[in-house]
């Protein structure tokens, strides 16, 4: 698969749309006072003016057509626009095209000479999942008349696209379960035959999800300590916290003066339980758990130890029915050096052992901002670190069994600060952890910059 770049358009509860119309119609991003243009000549390879070649102005985001003008006896046009925003400029001229994105701020813009390039078809597969295709996913250039569906094994072709690299727009029709994204292309590179190029498309951060304890967004103003944590999505009872952990903020991935919010929790005296989950997890037959935090150390110089972080387990008893732990380890499961460990069991009653758990390849790095998602998709577990997979198991359970135990926060001898616990009842894969590590890297996840 192609690299691709991912953005979230659409399906994110707490953001906003931002669309730049071009029609009357009320559009955020702002009017100019007056109508100004986007100008330019257009040529052809040599450098020659072409005349009496219509070129069009699109709107990216909403993706309808703002204006056209037909290039006069020198090659000039002029398109008027009048709403911010970016705009695909295109010509398409026998063999020929031209493309462009440019950014309207209010003022005119002059693009100089717009030079017609070579052509070539671009063809591509859409995947939903795995191994899932689907009709009727539009693709298409923002802003141009380049666009394509899906037929019903998920291929497109997009023909007379003018070469070079291009960013493809994938639309899927089901925007409450996925999610819109861009993928990068050199046109002219593809071989062009059915499955050369091809994208999966994540799914939306909202499908699936039944629990989110957003730590990170209780308020810029508020410090000091908290005691209780609402489940935003009101499946459980919402997470009680003992010892009175403190709110506050730490520095995100980039090490700039980006400050989000996080709960700190030091030692096993400050640790969060959710005493009644509502069997959330109950007869599912594939989850996943979202983290964002920081570890900054352990509290104990043991040569041997597991520190849970996230949890549904108890705590030792003989009746513990445990189905999980992302956890801290270090002299078990092969883990020499201190590394995230993900352990499952089914809630019958079976511990939470080495056998049954995924391990990170990698030493944790204490002071460091991590994404973690671990996913269970009822046969195999994996593990992932700011997007990328560090391991993955096969278990030999196919469901996860009624299980009365609650869900902890810490409750161990380690200080770290968390921002965000999502736990959902649909697998996720790659795609998906690359996609949510790219949406919070600089931002506070899911919710945008404090």
């Amino acid at each position: 698969m192609n690299k691709f770049y991912l953005t979230a358009f659409a399906g994110l509860l707490f953001a906003a749309l931002a669309w730049v119309g071009c029609s009357d119609n009320e559009v955020a991003g702002g009017v100019s006072e007056e109508t100004n243009t986007i100008a330019g000549i257009l040529v052809d390879k040599k450098g020659a003016p072409v005349v009496s070649a219509m070129v069009y102005c699109k709107s990216v985001e909403a993706d309808t057509v703002t204006s056209s003008d037909e290039t006069d006896s020198k090659g000039k046009f002029s398109l008027p626009v009048k709403r911010f925003g970016n705009y695909g400029i295109s010509a398409t001229v026998d063999s020929l095209a031209y493309y462009e994105v440019v950014e309207f701020l209010g003022k005119d813009v002059e693009l100089n000479t717009a030079t017609l390039k070579e052509t070539a078809d671009v063809s591509g597969r859409v995947m939903l999942r795995d191994d899932s295709t689907s009709a009727g996913i539009v693709v298409r250039i923002p802003g141009s008349s380049w666009t394509a569906t899906t037929d019903s094994l998920g291929f497109y072709k997009l023909e007379g696209v003018p070469a070079g690299k291009t960013t493809l727009q994938v639309v899927p029709a089901d925007l409450t379960r996925f999610v819109k994204v861009e993928h990068e292309v050199n046109v002219g590179a593809l071989a062009g035959a059915k499955g050369t190029d091809s994208v999966m498309v994540p799914l939306s951060m909202e499908y699936g999800l039944r629990s989110w304890w957003a730590f990170g967004a209780l308020g810029v103003d508020k410090k000091g300590p908290v005691d209780f944590v609402e489940d935003s999505r009101s499946w459980t009872a919402g997470m009680k916290l003992y010892g009175n952990p403190v709110y506050g903020g730490f520095v995100s991935y980039d090490e700039t003066s980006n400050v989000v919010g996080a709960v700190h929790f030091k030692g096993a005296s400050q640790f969060g339980v959710v005493e009644d989950d509502r069997s959330i997890l109950n007869d599912a037959p594939g989850f996943a758990v979202e983290v964002v935090l920081q570890v900054d150390k352990i509290l104990d110089t043991a040569a041997t130890y597991r520190k849970n972080m996230v949890g549904k387990l108890g705590f030792g008893s003989e009746d513990d029915q445990n189905v999980f732990s992302l956890a801290v380890v270090k002299g078990e499961c092969s883990a020499d050096k201190p590394s995230f460990a993900f352990f499952m069991a089914d809630g019958s009653g079976d511990s939470l052992s080495c056998k049954n758990a995924v391990v990170s390849k990698n030493s944790l790095e204490f002071g460091k901002r991590y994404y973690l998602m671990a996913t269970w998709n009822g046969k195999t577990v994996s593990l992932y670190e700011n997007g990328k997979k560090v391991g993955e198991t096969d278990v030999p359970f196919e469901k996860i069994l009624p299980s009365e135990e609650s869900i902890f926060v810490g409750k161990e001898s380690l200080e770290f600060s968390l921002e965000d616990l999502r736990i959902s009842v649909e697998p996720l894969n790659e795609v998906d952890a690359e996609f949510r590590n790219k949406s919070h890297e600089i931002e506070t996840p899911f919710l945008g910059t404090i």
